[in-house]
Parts: C-alpha cells; structure tokens; sequence
C-alpha cells in the first residue's frame, strides 16, 4: 500500500525509496571498489569499508523489489507485468555490455562470453561479463515466480505461497547450509538458498501488515539489531536477519513520508534512485578497468577515482537507462493484449526450457 504523496513526491513515486536504492547502490560500489583493489592491487585495503557493505546493499535491493511486486501484482495482469519487467531489466543490461565489449578492445580486462549467461536464466554458471548478473538471476527467477501466481490468479493466495517459500528456504538451510563464498548456484538450488528471504520478506510484509508499520526509525534500529545478532551465529542466520530487518524498513518508508522534505531533496533523490540499476550494472566494470591501466597510482587515490568515475559514467548510462525504459514499457502498453500474451508466453518458454536443460 502507498500513502497519498505529499505536494513534492511525484504520484506513484516514494522518494525515501528511491533515495534507499541510492544508498543501496553507493554500498556496493564501495564494496566492490575496496575487494578489487585488494584483488588486483596486492597488498592495497581500505579499511574504512567493511566487508558486510556488499550483502547489505544487496539484501535491500532485493527487499525493494518484494515490496514493489507486492503492490504491482495488485494492478497489473500477467502478460503486462511480465513484459515492464523484461523491458526493465535486459535492454540497458545488453547496452552496458556492449559497451564493456567495446571497452575490452583497448583494456587488458577481457570478459567472458557465454550465451547463457547472457539469458539470465538460471544455468550454474560464472561466465558473467559485468560480473554482478548472478543477482539479476535471482530477480528473473522472482518476477517469474510472481508473473505465475497472477496468471492462475492466486495473488489472493500469496501469503501462503511466501510462507511455504520460506519453510522450504529454512529446511534447505538446515539440510544443505550456504556456502559464504558461493553465489552461483545449480538451477535446482537457486529458489532455496537464503538470498531470496530479502524477496519473499519484502513482499510478505506488505500483504500480512497491509495497512500499518513501526516508524522508520524504530525499523532502522530493529535492522541493525537484527544483522548483528545474525552476525554473531552465522552466514545462514545473517542473511534471515538480513532480509527480515531490510524488509521492515521498506515496508515502513512506504508508510510513513516524511514532511520535512523540499522539493529539490525530492527531485535530486528521484533521480539518484532512478540511477541505482545502471550504477549497479556498470560499477565492477568501471573500478576493474581503472585498476588495470591506471597501474602507478596510489591505492587511495585508485580507489576514490573508481568510485567517482563509477557514478558519473552511471548519471550518463542512468540517464540512457530511465528514457528507454519509460519508451519501452509505453510502447509495450500500446501493444494489444494478444501480443502481449504471446511474447510473456514465449519468454517463459525460453525461461522455463533454458533452466530445464540446465538442469
């Protein structure tokens, strides 16, 4: 559910979210920057980054993404959902790798390429060539799992279907614990390792605790208790707790707007959210090439050039990012729903037979 907007919060639009995408974002990014650095940079650390930046930022992404398909599988049929979501994800990814393609012919970094990598679809794989699109696996597979329950309209049984997911989540945990270090997993995996409960807790909350949530500030606190008592027993019991407090907190920004914004701070945050899904995709690509050719300059130096140069390449791809999307998800609303039908029923095929024989 979203509160009516405030005079300077555009309709349809939750600033504070857009501004937590941002912060989302900015977290990987600096985690990345520092990894790398030491990674390709031997004896070079950043100490002032830690290490739990890059889980985090990803857990809130994905809680962002809960709660949104949350409120969009309300409103929208099947065939329509589906396709926002395809035109959102896959045409400024290809753009982005594209580019790094291009990039790669006067970089010593080379990526790697593979069709099915290409796809999204699950397949158990590394060959990325942003080498981020192991989490963009995770969000197909869940745009699926959500296209589905609209199209044989059990969206009324949601709740039931998320609190299954999770049990099946947590049996898998017990039976067959995450592996820290692994983040690609076989097809047949993929829906039951603990990543996803930022998913099913995003979208979960807002459907049992539709009409209410704790105050933002006490859903910060919950948060931040929650990730270090999770800390304290575990990879598996971090990442619960992970997505339970990510999911409190977006559920509570969708709830409580705040009153003493401006509407500068609205436009600028609006935009650095708009931003998050091309910084996000150009970020790795941006901070490996700086590190390989710029190779006498010094670590502090490397890395706050890398970050600074991530996001003004990611305000031009960003910019390229928002204009198509909004083209393409109004050229897909003028499609009649027949077409529409065909090419959400082709893309599931595709889906569905890419992950089976992967399997």
């Amino acid at each position: 559910m979203t509160l009516p907007p405030s005079p300077s919060q555009p309709v349809g639009k939750i600033v504070s979210l857009q501004w937590l995408r941002f912060v989302a974002a900015s977290m990987v990014v600096l985690y990345h920057a520092a990894v790398y650095l030491t990674m390709m940079k031997k004896g070079a650390h950043v100490g002032f980054v830690p290490m739990w930046f890059g889980g985090v930022g990803v857990t809130l992404f994905f809680a962002l993404s809960g709660n949104l398909m949350a409120m969009l599988m309300m409103r929208s049929d099947a065939p329509t959902f589906l396709m926002h979501r395809v035109v959102r994800i896959y045409p400024i990814y290809y753009i982005v790798v594209a580019l790094v393609f291009l990039a790669s012919l006067a970089s010593p970094i080379k990526p790697p390429f593979d069709w099915r990598a290409l796809s999204l679809f699950p397949y158990g794989g590394t060959t990325y060539p942003l080498g981020v699109e192991w989490t963009l696996v995770f969000e197909i597979a869940f745009y699926v799992f959500v296209a589905l329950l609209i199209w044989f309209r059990k969206t009324g049984s949601a709740v039931s279907f998320l609190v299954g997911w999770l049990a099946l989540i947590l049996l898998n945990n017990i039976l067959r614990p995450d592996n820290p270090q692994v983040n690609v997993y076989h097809p047949f995996l993929l829906p039951f390792v603990t990543v996803n409960v930022g998913f099913a807790m995003g979208m979960l909350i807002p459907l049992v605790w539709r009409d209410r949530s704790v105050h933002p500030v006490l859903a910060a606190v919950l948060a931040v208790t929650l990730f270090y008592v999770g800390s304290s027993l575990g990879v598996m019991q971090v990442r619960w707790c992970m997505g339970v407090g990510a999911a409190l907190l977006v559920h509570s920004l969708t709830h409580h707007v705040p009153t003493w914004t401006h509407p500068v701070v609205d436009a600028v945050g609006d935009r650095l959210g708009g931003y998050s899904y091309a910084i996000y995709l150009c970020h790795v690509p941006v901070v490996r090439t700086l590190y390989a050719v710029w190779t006498d300059a010094a670590p502090m130096t490397l890395f706050w050039s890398a970050v600074g140069l991530t996001f003004l390449v990611s305000v031009l791809v960003g910019e390229v990012d928002i204009r198509l999307y909004r083209l393409l998800k109004n050229r897909v609303d003028r499609w009649s729903g027949g077409i529409r039908r065909a090419f959400a029923m082709l893309f599931l095929l595709a889906f569905a037979g890419a992950t089976w024989l992967s399997i």
